[in-house]
């Protein structure tokens, strides 16, 4: 059976991932590899896993893309984005497919060059709906646009209506990414890579795809890259 690795969350205390993220896996007919985050940074050798999903969590450390701690920046765990950057590089050059959940996609940004707003509404004027909503994440907040010539938008079609939880964003985009979603205001919503092996949404499908068709089709697209 085909191994998904998932990152897990963490907390000062503890451990956590959501139970949506291994129901999904397992649905599709693979194995949850939950990895917590190591010492030691991750080499090709541990890479025993066919598709990567990196979830969500604390804000990402500004260090790690060259800019000092703004006032409004949320906690961080320096750990977890060191070993995470280094997991993303590693899968990307064995060549494992890579899913970004909300946190997870602006840490493939940050781990191939790019950098975030530490604050959307403090950094960016033009923010200008509500980003981390008030309303459980089961039910959607807003809409995004796709782009036409885009592979999400095979699919989650091109309008549509996502949830969302966050005050980070994407700022300067990586090298060999494309921004391929935005929210109505113009906030990078989904990126993906030249060659398809590397994909992100900022909102959350892992508490959408059990009641939302096009949700639940984005995973089986990526764990149709395996």
């Amino acid at each position: 059976m085909k191994k998904i690795a998932l990152t897990v969350a963490m907390t000062a205390q503890s451990f956590e991932s959501p139970a949506a993220y291994t129901r999904v896996i397992t649905k599709n007919g693979y194995w949850p590899l939950l990895l917590a985050t190591a010492p030691e940074p991750i080499s090709l050798s541990q890479t025993d896993f066919d598709g990567l999903i990196l979830t969500s969590g604390t804000d990402i450390t500004p260090i790690f893309y060259n800019e000092e701690p703004l006032p409004f920046l949320g906690e961080t765990m320096p750990q977890r984005d060191r070993f995470e950057i280094a997991l993303v590089k590693a899968a990307r050059k064995a060549g494992i497919p890579i899913l970004g959940i909300g946190r997870g996609m602006q840490l493939i940004n940050v781990a191939l060059g790019g950098t975030l707003y530490q604050d959307l509404y403090a950094q960016n004027s033009g923010a200008g709906i509500q980003h981390k909503q008030k309303s459980v994440l089961t039910q959607p907040s807003h809409h995004v646009e796709v782009s036409a010539d885009s592979r999400l938008i095979t699919s989650i079609g091109s309008h549509p209506y996502v949830n969302s939880f966050h005050h980070q964003g994407i700022k300067d985009l990586a090298p060999g990414l494309k921004a391929v979603a935005f929210a109505p205001d113009g906030i990078c919503e989904a990126i993906e890579s030249q060659d398809g092996q590397l994909s992100g949404v900022q909102w959350h499908p892992e508490t959408l795809w059990e009641t939302r068709s096009e949700q639940d089709q984005l995973f089986t697209d990526f764990f149709a890259k395996l």
